[in-house]
């Protein structure tokens, strides 16, 4: 909040990207919470990893909590940085699943009923909001409309960005 009311007080262009994790309920059910923390720890230096590498001096990284995250930058392709962090957190999630769940590609896990579900393997939805100056009033605004279009990317399969190209 402090980073995004900061970036509108200076009119500044600037990216949101808003980050979560696919599945990770089930599989902190499956796995445990120390494991779970590992993919939130794994997930964080992904994130941080491949923002640090585009060298964009003001980016900003920040853990919301749970399995959320978020980014701020500008002045950079950020549809190539979605496609880098998803490209680089789904060549190593696996590391933090069985052999046995990656070969069936899914974790089943009993619901409350009893009943075994199906679920794919943790991936990671980015939502994207392209901030212009003038354009949001304040950072609840932003939020708002992060959540929408990380909505939108969760609802596809697999780990996936959508951004948001309205204009208010």
């Amino acid at each position: 909040q402090v980073e995004l009311r900061k970036r509108l007080l200076k009119k500044e262009d600037f990216v949101v990207l808003y980050l979560d994790l696919d599945n990770f309920k089930e599989y902190n059910d499956t796995y445990g919470f120390l494991k779970g923390d590992e993919v939130i720890k794994f997930t964080a230096k992904t994130i941080l990893k491949i923002m640090h590498s585009y060298k964009v001096e003001d980016s900003f990284v920040g853990h919301i909590g749970g399995d959320d995250f978020v980014g701020i930058t500008s002045g950079v392709d950020y549809e190539k940085m979605c496609q880098d962090i998803i490209t680089v957190f789904d060549a190593n999630i696996k590391e933090y699943f069985s052999k046995e769940d990656i070969e069936k590609g899914y974790l089943e896990v009993e619901n409350r009923k009893g009943i075994i579900e199906q679920f794919p393997i943790t991936a990671i939805s980015i939502g994207v909001v392209n901030v212009n100056p003038g354009e949001y009033k304040n950072p609840l605004e932003i939020g708002e409309i992060g959540a929408q279009v990380k909505h939108l990317a969760k609802t596809q399969m697999g780990s996936s960005y959508a951004i948001n190209r309205r204009k208010i």
